[in-house]
């Protein structure tokens, strides 16, 4: 069913109830004409403070000085993850309630991989759809933040998401939004037929003149003079030769063909330049469909996911010469977005919301050279199958661990229920044997987690909020300080994905003047409060799986 579709039925449903007004309270301000909550994929709170000094006067020195913001905000789940950050995001929920266990996982009665964001039943528009690619928000189990304002202004206001990720847009649009993202084989901005029929005729006009074609043959070199990454750490025997960007200074942007091309989309991906297209992208939608300047004088939601930062912390690694420069050049590219919104509408009308959907580990060999830190790459396939082989001697059977994704293993209850196994007495041999290998630091069953058998620790807490019974595996497994688990997909120099703080802790940053009370907040703060505070400052209900809190800290 296509959204507007269900929205326009969700709404006659509801009869001649009144919605419930977007309107300001006799002792609130007006609500904002446009909110732009914000998205840095991958961005640690401990960059940020790291490189602050060095940032420009419009960008993130901006957000810290004019803004209020959160020192020491962090995630509550373990999980620490794209799909289970952007699923965060704006609704409020802990992974539990919204579902997004991971990027993908893996289904037990299919017995196949499963794309947080896959739905079968519908498609792109324009271009083939391939297997596993995000389409719609179908296994997004609760609302947002845009899908509550959108029906409490009886789909007045207007909610899009933008993303060179799929998931990146398609979360945070939620089922009443519009997404927009990256299709890395023609470069463009995409959507699917959940959304829209066909795509409106200002992006016909955006596209066609190949925006995406401008950075060929485009040359990334260092913003600052080289002594200021001196302290930068390069000596990467695992960084990959990215879709032929080269491992080190200068980065050329051309792919591996003569002409653009898939690798040359892709690799713009882990280049600053991926920000700039975003940005420009944004700024289209943002004016041609004149957000924030709503005829029905209601508010109007624009997401923007930035992931380049991302690629680069995984492909070269956080402690890099190329990520700091990404971040500084970021830190550009918002200073240049803040002051469109001011020409725009303004920013005295605008709220601006900044956070992480993760924050990243070092990689191992800087934990090795630099913390002396015993930290290493944890091979995920080889360990299932040293698994499957303990396994074997210890109930006979062959393959009884079915299937890996991160961070859970699934069992074969299958193969375990034919055998006469009893299932609680295999997960307790598997977790001995995984808790004992190197880089482990924790496994938690199934069985604890669905009996509330668990230790009265943080951790439990926060590994509890990541699991739900209906798709995370029978083994939830936590590595150790540096460590990470290596796919076979994708040769990382760094990783993130553990409840550590160096992947929970992430900035959380409001701008807006007329609602936001500036300052350095030193409390206690997730980015679950982002959506209960944006409603709050929307007078609309918070999203159906919130747990967060209000920010009434912040409030003026």
């Amino acid at each position: 069913m296509k959204a507007p579709i269900a929205a326009a039925l969700l709404v006659a449903l509801l009869g001649c109830q009144t919605p419930p007004s977007a309107g300001p309270s006799p002792r609130q301000p007006r609500p904002p004409k446009l909110i732009v909550p914000i998205l840095i994929d991958g961005l640690g709170q401990h960059q940020v403070m790291k490189h602050a000094g060095r940032f420009g006067a419009g960008g993130f020195r901006r957000l810290l000085e004019e803004g209020a913001w959160f020192s020491d905000a962090r995630y509550g789940h373990s999980t620490t993850i794209t799909a289970v950050g952007h699923g965060t995001w704006l609704t409020g929920a802990y992974p539990y309630r919204h579902g997004m266990v991971s990027n993908d996982w893996y289904d037990r009665k299919t017995k196949k991989v499963v794309y947080c964001t896959e739905d079968p039943d519908v498609h792109y528009l324009g271009e083939p759809t391939r297997e596993h690619q995000g389409t719609s928000p179908k296994n997004l189990a609760v609302t947002t933040v845009g899908d509550e304002l959108r029906v409490a202004t009886d789909l007045k206001s207007r909610v899009f998401a933008v993303s060179l990720k799929d998931r990146g847009a398609i979360l945070p649009a939620g089922r009443l939004g519009v997404p927009y993202f990256y299709s890395a084989q023609t470069g463009r901005f995409i959507s699917s037929d959940f959304y829209l029929e066909e795509f409106p005729e200002w992006w016909s006009d955006f596209q066609r003149g190949n925006p995406q074609n401008r950075w060929f043959g485009k040359v990334w070199t260092p913003l600052l003079p080289e002594e200021a990454y001196a302290g930068c750490y390069d000596e990467q025997t695992q960084t990959q030769n990215f879709n032929g960007l080269g491992k080190k200074f200068p980065h050329k942007v051309a792919g591996l063909k003569p002409e653009p091309g898939s690798s040359y989309y892709s690799a713009i991906e882990g280049t600053p330049f991926g920000h700039e297209y975003l940005v420009e992208f944004a700024k289209a939608l943002i004016t041609h469909e004149s957000l924030g300047k709503n005829p029905d004088g209601v508010p109007d939601l624009c997401a923007i996911s930035f992931s380049s930062h991302d690629f680069i912390n995984h492909v070269f690694g956080p402690e890099s010469a190329e990520s700091m420069d990404d971040l500084l050049r970021l830190d550009r590219t918002l200073a240049a977005l803040f002051q469109f919104l001011d020409g725009w509408v303004g920013l005295d009308q605008t709220l601006v919301v900044l956070t992480a959907d993760h924050g990243f580990s070092y990689s191992p060999e800087y934990w090795s050279d630099v913390f002396r830190m015993d930290a290493k790459r944890i091979e995920a396939v080889p360990l299932l199958k040293k698994l499957n082989e303990h396994l074997e001697k210890a109930f006979g059977v062959e393959k009884l661990a079915a299937a890996w994704r991160l961070p859970t293993i699934w069992l074969d209850y299958d193969l375990i229920d034919s055998k006469k196994l009893a299932r609680p007495d295999v997960e307790r041999e598997a977790a001995t044997f995984l808790g004992a290998q190197p880089g482990i630091h924790s496994v938690f069953t199934r069985t604890q987690l669905s009996q509330g058998l668990l230790p009265q620790t943080r951790l439990a807490q926060l590994v509890s909020r990541s699991w739900v019974p209906q798709r995370s595996g029978d083994l939830l497994l936590v590595q150790q300080d540096g460590w990470f688990f290596k796919e076979e997909r994708f040769q990382a120099v760094a990783m993130h994905g553990s409840p550590w703080t160096y992947d929970a802790r992430v900035p959380v940053m409001f701008l807006g003047r007329p609602w936001i009370r500036p300052g350095s907040y030193a409390g206690p703060a997730e980015p679950t409060d982002i959506a209960p505070t944006l409603s709050q400052l929307l007078s609309v209900p918070p999203p159906s799986g919130c747990e967060g809190r209000t920010l009434t800290e912040i409030l003026r």
